[in-house]
């Protein structure tokens, strides 16, 4: 399967990448994701670093995959590699301190709801009433600008009986997680960009953009972060 991958900062940031590791990347065909946009302002559906505003995106998606298999389980991860870093995408920076971060895991997702309806998260659903959510999906809460999040589907060997995934959802070992329970690489992923506002420029209230004034002059000059041109000199 051809793999479209986002290598470009990654590469310049952490250097060589590992084959077992996770990045940002979409297969060809990508995973299917569909938010349902709050306001409808615009469209939901993920293309490779599609962007979306935080506020606009509360609620899980809608996850297909029309190449899953009858009769398999597959596995669910969103995780963000860009917690906490010293800048923000689309900078050359380092993943942050709290990375990764898991925000949705779900397992034993049958092939034929992938292939057809999809998956759907109930936004009041609990991990203990679905024996299958690991992680009930957690929308971005990002402080300022912007953080990239991947989304990839394992295909499981079988019905798999999950431990309670428990602790902090900050520095999740994903990588232990898929050895314990022998996910090879994702099937099928996709992956897009949430921004920070203020206020949503559709909310009718006063659009302020992405305002990192409280942060700026504080990280000026780490994480390789340029500062904006002063347009005032000739």
């Amino acid at each position: 399967m051809k793999i479209i991958r986002t290598l470009l900062l990654l590469l310049s940031v952490v250097g060589p990448v590992r084959a077992d590791d996770l990045i940002y990347e979409a297969t060809d065909p990508p995973l299917e994701i569909t938010f349902a946009v709050e306001g409808g302002h615009y469209s939901g559906n993920v293309h490779p670093g599609s962007l979306f505003f935080q506020s606009d995106i509360s609620h899980a998606p809608v996850v297909r995959w029309p190449e899953a298999e009858t009769g398999a389980f597959y596995t669910l991860l969103m995780l963000d590699f860009d917690g906490n870093a010293n800048g923000s995408w689309p900078d050359a920076v380092a993943s942050g301190e709290n990375s990764p971060i898991r925000h949705w895991i779900v397992g034993n997702i049958p092939g034929d709801q992938l292939r057809t309806t999809g998956y759907i998260e109930s936004p009041s659903a609990k991990a203990s009433d679905q024996p299958g959510i690991l992680q009930p999906y957690r929308a971005p809460h990002i402080p300022v600008v912007s953080d990239r999040y991947g989304v990839y589907l394992f295909k499981q060997s079988s019905l798999i009986e999950f431990a309670e995934v428990t602790g902090p959802i900050t520095n999740f070992d994903e990588a232990a997680f898929r050895k314990k329970y022998e996910f090879s690489g994702p099937v099928a992923a996709n992956y897009f960009i949430a921004v920070y506002t203020s206020d949503s420029p559709f909310s009718g209230k006063p659009f302020h953009g992405n305002d990192v004034t409280a942060a700026w002059h504080k990280d000026l000059d780490k994480g390789k972060l340029r500062p904006a041109l002063d347009r005032s000199k000739p």
